[in-house]
Protein backbone atom coordinates (compact mmCIF):
# COMPACT_ATOMS: atom_id res chain seq x y z
CA UNK A 1 0.00 0.00 0.00
CA UNK A 2 0.84 3.26 -0.64
CA UNK A 3 0.14 6.21 1.59
CA UNK A 4 -0.20 10.02 1.01
CA UNK A 5 3.41 10.35 2.57
CA UNK A 6 4.68 7.58 0.11
CA UNK A 7 2.97 8.69 -3.08
CA UNK A 8 3.78 12.83 -2.19
CA UNK A 9 7.76 11.56 -2.01
CA UNK A 10 7.32 9.36 -5.57
CA UNK A 11 5.78 12.36 -6.96
CA UNK A 12 8.81 14.69 -6.28
CA UNK A 13 11.09 12.11 -7.36
CA UNK A 14 9.20 11.40 -10.89
CA UNK A 15 8.79 14.89 -11.51
CA UNK A 16 12.57 15.58 -10.68
CA UNK A 17 11.08 18.31 -8.15
CA UNK A 18 10.46 17.83 -4.65
CA UNK A 19 10.18 21.85 -4.06
CA UNK A 20 6.82 23.02 -1.85
CA UNK A 21 5.27 24.75 -4.69
CA UNK A 22 5.47 21.52 -6.78
CA UNK A 23 3.99 18.62 -4.22
CA UNK A 24 1.18 20.94 -3.43
CA UNK A 25 0.31 21.05 -7.45
CA UNK A 26 0.78 17.43 -7.48
CA UNK A 27 -1.33 17.05 -4.47
CA UNK A 28 -4.60 18.74 -5.92
CA UNK A 29 -3.89 17.06 -8.87
CA UNK A 30 -3.89 13.17 -7.57
CA UNK A 31 -7.10 14.15 -5.20
CA UNK A 32 -9.00 15.67 -8.05
CA UNK A 33 -8.00 12.81 -10.41
CA UNK A 34 -8.66 10.33 -7.39
CA UNK A 35 -12.28 11.18 -6.67
CA UNK A 36 -12.96 11.68 -10.56
CA UNK A 37 -11.90 8.02 -11.19
CA UNK A 38 -13.83 6.76 -8.09
CA UNK A 39 -16.73 8.17 -9.50
CA UNK A 40 -16.25 6.58 -12.56
CA UNK A 41 -18.29 2.97 -11.46
CA UNK A 42 -20.14 1.33 -8.39
CA UNK A 43 -17.17 0.24 -7.02
CA UNK A 44 -17.77 -2.83 -4.41
CA UNK A 45 -15.10 -1.78 -2.07
CA UNK A 46 -16.44 1.56 -1.66
CA UNK A 47 -19.57 0.32 -0.05
CA UNK A 48 -20.01 0.99 3.90
CA UNK A 49 -22.80 0.25 5.99
CA UNK A 50 -23.68 3.34 8.32
CA UNK A 51 -26.31 3.41 11.17
CA UNK A 52 -29.23 5.77 12.12
CA UNK A 53 -31.97 5.88 14.01
CA UNK A 54 -35.86 6.84 13.71
CA UNK A 55 -37.04 10.30 14.74
CA UNK A 56 -40.72 9.80 15.69
CA UNK A 57 -43.19 12.61 14.53
CA UNK A 58 -43.69 13.93 17.61
CA UNK A 59 -41.84 14.24 21.61
CA UNK A 60 -42.76 15.87 24.97
CA UNK A 61 -40.46 18.61 25.82
CA UNK A 62 -39.97 21.31 28.93
CA UNK A 63 -38.35 24.43 28.54
CA UNK A 64 -36.24 26.44 30.76
CA UNK A 65 -35.65 30.28 31.34
CA UNK A 66 -32.07 29.52 29.71
CA UNK A 67 -34.00 29.17 26.40
CA UNK A 68 -33.39 25.37 26.07
CA UNK A 69 -35.73 22.85 25.52
CA UNK A 70 -35.48 19.25 26.84
CA UNK A 71 -36.94 16.58 25.69
CA UNK A 72 -38.96 13.85 28.54
CA UNK A 73 -38.88 10.74 27.02
CA UNK A 74 -37.23 10.36 23.06
CA UNK A 75 -33.89 11.20 21.97
CA UNK A 76 -34.34 14.16 19.47
CA UNK A 77 -32.07 13.26 16.51
CA UNK A 78 -33.90 16.67 14.14
CA UNK A 79 -31.42 18.63 12.09
CA UNK A 80 -31.69 22.57 12.86
CA UNK A 81 -33.75 24.35 10.89
CA UNK A 82 -36.33 21.38 10.68
CA UNK A 83 -40.10 23.17 11.02
CA UNK A 84 -41.78 21.89 13.90
CA UNK A 85 -45.22 23.39 15.72
CA UNK A 86 -45.98 22.87 19.15
CA UNK A 87 -49.22 21.92 21.61
CA UNK A 88 -49.69 21.95 25.15
CA UNK A 89 -52.27 20.23 27.51
CA UNK A 90 -52.01 23.68 29.56
CA UNK A 91 -49.87 26.73 28.52
CA UNK A 92 -46.68 26.46 26.53
CA UNK A 93 -43.79 28.15 28.67
CA UNK A 94 -43.72 32.40 27.94
CA UNK A 95 -42.15 33.32 24.65
CA UNK A 96 -43.95 30.18 22.66
CA UNK A 97 -47.08 29.87 21.22
CA UNK A 98 -49.58 26.76 19.39
CA UNK A 99 -50.56 29.08 16.34
CA UNK A 100 -46.80 29.61 15.41
CA UNK A 101 -44.27 27.42 13.45
CA UNK A 102 -40.88 27.25 14.76
CA UNK A 103 -37.32 25.75 13.38
CA UNK A 104 -35.42 23.11 15.01
CA UNK A 105 -31.64 24.48 16.45
CA UNK A 106 -30.41 21.03 17.58
CA UNK A 107 -28.55 20.96 20.60
CA UNK A 108 -28.06 17.54 21.57
CA UNK A 109 -29.90 14.37 21.38
CA UNK A 110 -32.10 15.69 24.53
CA UNK A 111 -31.76 19.47 23.86
CA UNK A 112 -32.52 22.05 21.72
CA UNK A 113 -33.33 25.53 21.08
CA UNK A 114 -36.38 27.65 18.70
CA UNK A 115 -36.05 30.34 16.51
CA UNK A 116 -39.34 32.22 14.73
CA UNK A 117 -37.22 31.54 10.88
CA UNK A 118 -34.96 29.19 9.19
CA UNK A 119 -32.19 31.89 8.73
CA UNK A 120 -32.57 32.53 12.74
CA UNK A 121 -31.72 29.06 13.32
CA UNK A 122 -29.00 28.72 11.62
CA UNK A 123 -27.54 31.84 12.89
CA UNK A 124 -28.24 30.62 16.58
CA UNK A 125 -30.63 33.18 16.73
CA UNK A 126 -32.89 31.70 19.32
CA UNK A 127 -36.34 32.04 21.12
CA UNK A 128 -36.66 34.01 24.76
CA UNK A 129 -38.41 31.49 26.73
CA UNK A 130 -39.25 32.98 30.15
CA UNK A 131 -40.94 30.89 32.44
CA UNK A 132 -41.41 27.03 31.96
CA UNK A 133 -45.10 27.14 31.32
CA UNK A 134 -47.69 24.40 32.63
CA UNK A 135 -49.07 21.15 31.29
CA UNK A 136 -47.37 18.48 28.64
CA UNK A 137 -45.57 20.60 25.87
CA UNK A 138 -45.18 18.67 22.79
CA UNK A 139 -43.05 19.22 19.72
CA UNK A 140 -44.55 17.75 16.34
CA UNK A 141 -43.02 18.26 12.96
CA UNK A 142 -44.22 20.44 10.94
CA UNK A 143 -44.02 18.56 7.67
CA UNK A 144 -44.44 14.51 8.33
CA UNK A 145 -42.24 13.08 5.23
CA UNK A 146 -39.86 11.18 7.81
CA UNK A 147 -36.48 12.38 6.13
CA UNK A 148 -33.19 12.43 7.94
CA UNK A 149 -29.81 14.18 7.25
CA UNK A 150 -27.90 11.44 5.13
CA UNK A 151 -24.57 10.27 7.18
CA UNK A 152 -21.51 12.53 6.50
CA UNK A 153 -19.68 10.08 4.53
CA UNK A 154 -22.51 8.67 2.49
CA UNK A 155 -22.20 9.56 -1.35
CA UNK A 156 -25.14 7.05 -3.18
CA UNK A 157 -27.48 4.94 -1.06
CA UNK A 158 -27.83 1.47 -2.37
CA UNK A 159 -29.96 -0.31 0.01
CA UNK A 160 -31.74 0.57 3.42
CA UNK A 161 -33.62 -1.63 5.66
CA UNK A 162 -35.15 -0.87 9.24
CA UNK A 163 -35.31 -2.83 12.32
CA UNK A 164 -38.41 -2.31 14.47
CA UNK A 165 -38.44 -4.38 17.29
CA UNK A 166 -37.35 -7.48 16.57
CA UNK A 167 -38.50 -7.36 12.87
CA UNK A 168 -36.35 -6.27 10.20
CA UNK A 169 -38.15 -4.70 7.02
CA UNK A 170 -35.63 -4.43 3.53
CA UNK A 171 -36.93 -1.39 1.91
CA UNK A 172 -37.53 -0.50 -2.11
CA UNK A 173 -35.88 2.69 -3.62
CA UNK A 174 -38.77 4.75 -4.89
CA UNK A 175 -38.11 5.06 -8.77
CA UNK A 176 -38.77 9.01 -9.18
CA UNK A 177 -39.83 11.74 -7.32
CA UNK A 178 -43.38 11.45 -8.75
CA UNK A 179 -43.60 8.37 -7.53
CA UNK A 180 -42.41 9.50 -3.77
CA UNK A 181 -45.08 12.35 -3.77
CA UNK A 182 -48.04 9.93 -5.15
CA UNK A 183 -47.21 8.44 -1.75
CA UNK A 184 -48.20 11.58 0.26
CA UNK A 185 -51.43 12.68 -0.93
CA UNK A 186 -52.22 11.99 2.43
CA UNK A 187 -50.36 11.81 5.74
CA UNK A 188 -49.50 8.07 6.83
CA UNK A 189 -47.80 6.74 9.99
CA UNK A 190 -46.83 3.21 10.60
CA UNK A 191 -44.13 1.13 11.76
CA UNK A 192 -44.26 -1.23 8.14
CA UNK A 193 -41.86 1.00 6.14
CA UNK A 194 -41.92 0.39 2.42
CA UNK A 195 -39.99 3.05 0.12
CA UNK A 196 -37.35 4.80 0.56
CA UNK A 197 -36.15 7.89 -1.33
CA UNK A 198 -33.09 10.06 -1.12
CA UNK A 199 -33.05 13.89 -1.64
CA UNK A 200 -31.40 16.74 -1.01
CA UNK A 201 -29.20 14.94 1.19
CA UNK A 202 -31.45 13.56 3.01
CA UNK A 203 -33.04 9.97 3.50
CA UNK A 204 -36.75 9.50 3.16
CA UNK A 205 -38.96 6.51 4.35
CA UNK A 206 -42.35 5.85 3.42
CA UNK A 207 -44.59 5.57 6.01
CA UNK A 208 -43.55 7.57 8.76
CA UNK A 209 -42.37 5.74 12.00
CA UNK A 210 -44.26 6.01 14.64
CA UNK A 211 -41.86 4.70 17.05
CA UNK A 212 -38.45 6.50 17.63
CA UNK A 213 -34.82 4.58 17.79
CA UNK A 214 -35.34 2.00 15.51
CA UNK A 215 -32.36 1.21 13.41
CA UNK A 216 -31.92 2.31 10.11
CA UNK A 217 -29.68 0.63 8.21
CA UNK A 218 -27.79 2.36 5.28
CA UNK A 219 -25.40 0.46 2.54
CA UNK A 220 -24.14 3.34 0.40
CA UNK A 221 -21.10 4.38 -1.49
CA UNK A 222 -18.67 6.63 0.51
CA UNK A 223 -17.68 9.85 -0.51
CA UNK A 224 -13.94 10.30 -1.15
CA UNK A 225 -11.51 12.70 1.38
CA UNK A 226 -8.79 15.01 0.04
CA UNK A 227 -5.42 13.06 0.92
CA UNK A 228 -3.45 15.19 3.01
CA UNK A 229 -2.04 13.49 6.45
CA UNK A 230 1.56 12.73 6.76
CA UNK A 231 2.34 9.85 7.83
CA UNK A 232 2.68 9.38 11.99
CA UNK A 233 5.47 7.06 13.40
CA UNK A 234 5.89 8.95 16.79
CA UNK A 235 6.86 5.97 19.46
CA UNK A 236 6.73 2.25 19.26
CA UNK A 237 4.14 -1.17 19.56
CA UNK A 238 5.06 -2.56 22.44
CA UNK A 239 2.19 -5.34 22.59
CA UNK A 240 0.71 -7.04 19.58
CA UNK A 241 -0.92 -10.49 20.08
CA UNK A 242 -1.51 -12.78 17.13
CA UNK A 243 -5.56 -13.07 16.72
CA UNK A 244 -6.17 -9.97 18.67
CA UNK A 245 -7.52 -6.42 17.12
CA UNK A 246 -5.81 -4.62 20.10
CA UNK A 247 -2.26 -2.54 19.50
CA UNK A 248 -0.57 -1.45 22.73
CA UNK A 249 2.14 1.60 21.90
CA UNK A 250 4.65 3.33 23.87
CA UNK A 251 5.43 7.06 23.64
CA UNK A 252 2.84 7.32 21.30
CA UNK A 253 -0.19 9.95 21.03
CA UNK A 254 -2.50 7.88 18.94
CA UNK A 255 -5.84 10.10 18.45
CA UNK A 256 -9.25 9.82 17.15
CA UNK A 257 -8.95 11.17 13.96
CA UNK A 258 -6.42 8.05 13.18
CA UNK A 259 -9.79 6.11 12.93
CA UNK A 260 -9.71 4.80 9.53
CA UNK A 261 -6.15 5.20 8.75
CA UNK A 262 -3.69 2.42 8.48
CA UNK A 263 -1.37 0.49 10.82
CA UNK A 264 1.90 -1.10 9.74
CA UNK A 265 4.09 -2.69 12.01
CA UNK A 266 7.82 -2.74 10.44
CA UNK A 267 9.03 -6.33 9.94
CA UNK A 268 12.94 -6.82 10.66
CA UNK A 269 15.36 -9.70 11.46
CA UNK A 270 14.72 -8.63 14.99
CA UNK A 271 12.41 -11.60 16.54
CA UNK A 272 11.16 -10.03 19.41
CA UNK A 273 10.54 -6.41 17.89
CA UNK A 274 9.51 -7.73 13.95
CA UNK A 275 6.05 -7.30 12.43
CA UNK A 276 3.96 -8.80 9.62
CA UNK A 277 4.57 -5.93 7.45
CA UNK A 278 1.23 -5.94 6.91
CA UNK A 279 -1.08 -3.03 6.42
CA UNK A 280 -4.46 -3.35 8.80
CA UNK A 281 -7.03 -0.60 8.92
CA UNK A 282 -7.28 1.17 12.05
CA UNK A 283 -11.22 0.54 13.47
CA UNK A 284 -11.45 2.77 16.56
CA UNK A 285 -8.34 4.46 19.23
CA UNK A 286 -9.13 3.70 22.47
CA UNK A 287 -6.34 6.18 23.95
CA UNK A 288 -3.03 7.45 22.86
CA UNK A 289 -1.67 3.92 23.40
CA UNK A 290 -4.31 1.76 22.54
CA UNK A 291 -6.26 1.26 19.60
CA UNK A 292 -7.91 -1.29 17.42
CA UNK A 293 -7.80 -3.00 14.07
CA UNK A 294 -10.94 -4.07 11.97
CA UNK A 295 -9.24 -7.16 11.58
CA UNK A 296 -7.10 -9.41 13.87
CA UNK A 297 -3.08 -9.36 13.78
CA UNK A 298 -2.05 -12.14 12.24
CA UNK A 299 1.95 -11.71 13.02
CA UNK A 300 3.59 -13.30 15.25
CA UNK A 301 2.77 -11.63 18.95
CA UNK A 302 4.64 -8.77 20.66
CA UNK A 303 4.96 -8.92 23.86
CA UNK A 304 5.56 -6.34 26.66
CA UNK A 305 8.71 -4.18 25.76
CA UNK A 306 8.58 -4.96 22.26
CA UNK A 307 9.49 -1.29 21.07
CA UNK A 308 8.41 -2.18 17.02
CA UNK A 309 8.96 0.72 14.71
CA UNK A 310 6.09 1.54 12.65
CA UNK A 311 3.26 3.76 10.36
CA UNK A 312 0.06 4.73 10.61
CA UNK A 313 -0.61 6.22 7.31
CA UNK A 314 -3.45 8.04 4.86
CA UNK A 315 -4.57 5.80 2.22
CA UNK A 316 -6.35 6.28 -1.14
CA UNK A 317 -9.84 4.22 -0.88
CA UNK A 318 -8.61 2.37 -4.18
CA UNK A 319 -7.44 -1.08 -3.65
CA UNK A 320 -3.86 -1.75 -2.53
CA UNK A 321 -2.28 -2.86 -5.94
CA UNK A 322 -3.49 0.86 -7.50
CA UNK A 323 -2.65 3.00 -5.51
CA UNK A 324 0.15 4.16 -7.75
CA UNK A 325 -2.09 4.97 -10.48
CA UNK A 326 -3.06 8.38 -8.70
CA UNK A 327 0.67 9.32 -8.42
CA UNK A 328 1.36 8.55 -12.34
CA UNK A 329 -1.60 10.56 -13.06
CA UNK A 330 0.08 13.40 -11.11
CA UNK A 331 3.35 12.90 -12.88
CA UNK A 332 1.64 12.92 -16.31
CA UNK A 333 -0.06 16.01 -15.77
CA UNK A 334 3.09 17.66 -14.54
CA UNK A 335 5.08 16.56 -17.44
CA UNK A 336 2.61 17.68 -19.59
CA UNK A 337 2.70 20.60 -18.29
CA UNK A 338 6.39 21.29 -18.97
CA UNK A 339 6.22 20.46 -22.71
CA UNK A 340 7.83 16.82 -21.96
CA UNK A 341 5.81 14.59 -24.70
CA UNK A 342 8.30 11.59 -23.99
CA UNK A 343 7.99 11.49 -20.44
CA UNK A 344 4.06 12.81 -20.39
CA UNK A 345 3.35 9.60 -22.91
CA UNK A 346 5.37 6.99 -20.49
CA UNK A 347 3.32 8.25 -17.60
CA UNK A 348 0.41 8.22 -19.72
CA UNK A 349 0.19 4.70 -20.88
CA UNK A 350 1.12 3.71 -17.33
CA UNK A 351 -2.36 5.36 -16.30
CA UNK A 352 -3.97 3.93 -18.95
CA UNK A 353 -3.08 0.25 -18.42
CA UNK A 354 -3.75 0.38 -14.91
CA UNK A 355 -7.39 2.46 -14.94
CA UNK A 356 -8.10 -0.66 -17.47
CA UNK A 357 -7.27 -3.26 -15.33
CA UNK A 358 -8.68 -1.77 -12.30
CA UNK A 359 -12.14 -1.88 -14.03
CA UNK A 360 -12.01 -5.23 -15.22
CA UNK A 361 -11.26 -6.49 -11.97
CA UNK A 362 -13.41 -4.31 -9.91
CA UNK A 363 -16.09 -2.31 -11.92
CA UNK A 364 -20.10 -2.90 -11.62
CA UNK A 365 -20.52 0.04 -14.12
CA UNK A 366 -24.07 0.50 -13.07
CA UNK A 367 -24.73 3.84 -10.65
CA UNK A 368 -28.43 3.92 -10.88
CA UNK A 369 -30.15 3.75 -6.89
CA UNK A 370 -33.02 2.17 -8.69
CA UNK A 371 -33.51 -1.44 -8.93
CA UNK A 372 -37.04 -2.02 -9.25
CA UNK A 373 -39.62 0.42 -10.93
CA UNK A 374 -42.17 -0.65 -8.07
CA UNK A 375 -44.53 -2.18 -10.25
CA UNK A 376 -44.46 -5.78 -11.08
CA UNK A 377 -44.58 -6.43 -14.59
CA UNK A 378 -46.29 -9.68 -15.90
CA UNK A 379 -44.29 -11.87 -17.95
CA UNK A 380 -45.42 -13.84 -20.76
CA UNK A 381 -44.61 -17.04 -21.06
CA UNK A 382 -42.71 -17.60 -24.57
CA UNK A 383 -43.93 -21.24 -24.75
CA UNK A 384 -47.38 -19.91 -25.40
CA UNK A 385 -46.55 -17.26 -28.01
CA UNK A 386 -45.98 -17.40 -31.76
CA UNK A 387 -43.08 -15.81 -33.12
CA UNK A 388 -44.63 -14.58 -36.76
Amino acid sequence: MKSYTTLRNLYGDDTKDSTSENLTYGDEIMNDFHRRLLAKADWPFLHRTRIITSVAPLTTFTGATNDLCTVTGDTINIETGVEVVLTTTDTLPAGLATSTRYFMIWQSATTFNLATTKANAFAGTVVDITDTGTGTHTLTLAVQDNFQPLPHDIDQVESVFVIVSSTRFPLTPAPSKTFWDKLHYSSYNSDTPEYWFVEDARIKIWPRLISDGNVISIDGKIRVADLNIADYTTGTVDIATNGSIELTGSGTTWTQPMVGRWIRITHSDTASAAGDGVWYEINAVESSTVLTLRRPYGGTSLTTGASAAYIIGQMPLLPEAYHDIIEQYGAFRHWSKEKDADRALLFRTMVETGVADLFNTYAVEDLTMVIDDGFEDFLINPNLTINL
